[in-house]
């Protein structure tokens, strides 16, 4: 076999397996991406657990919402426009879910706890369904305006991301969120 046919037959193989893991990483962004946007809602309402504290209220009030994922890089690789398109998330509270229309192939739900009052704000999730149901993500999220969030994410179990950044090999989902809607009634 010519040393140029090997050469494209492991270029395709290599290809495959990087496809394999952006798709691998999908319900990972999926949830991450729920819990960055959740993050603001944080702290227990439908629990009843605990009161709020003032500004997690207000990022809760500025969060919760449908959201169109617009930009997201997993592991330092972009997501494609695509998946981009068919990713929406539900935030209600410190509850989240990705409706049975979304791209992603699987239907996440779980909930989440914000602390607002660190720089950056902290958010960590618990998922409720999927690969990595009642595992600990750890996040940091950003409100830029009333209507684009944005948040970075660790791998499950691991630690909390610094800075809004997904380097290749850090394992980090960086996403970036508009808003599209309220919460739907029902």
């Amino acid at each position: 076999m010519p040393s140029s046919a090997k050469h494209t037959g492991l270029d395709k193989r290599r290809f495959s397996l990087q496809k394999a893991r952006m798709i691998k990483a999908i319900p990972i962004l999926a949830i991450s991406a729920v819990l960055a946007i959740a993050g603001g809602c944080a702290n227990g309402r439908s629990g009843g657990a605990t009161t709020q504290s003032a500004a997690a209220e207000k990022d809760y009030e500025e969060l919760s919402g449908t959201w169109q994922l617009t930009r997201a890089v997993v592991n330092g690789k972009p997501v494609p426009a695509s998946m981009l398109r068919n990713t929406i998330l539900i935030t209600d509270r410190n509850t989240f879910r990705f409706p049975k229309a979304s791209g992603i192939g699987t239907h996440p739900a779980g909930r989440f706890t914000v602390n607002p009052n660190t720089r950056p704000k902290q958010v960590d999730s618990i998922a409720e369904g999927g690969a990595n149901a009642g595992q600990l993500t750890r996040g940091i999220y950003e409100i830029i305006d009333a209507s684009h969030k944005r948040a970075c994410w660790g791998p499950p179990g691991r630690p909390r991301p610094t800075e809004f950044e997904s380097p290749p090999g850090s394992g980090r989902i960086l996403q970036y969120w508009k808003k599209i809607g309220p919460v739907p009634a029902g």
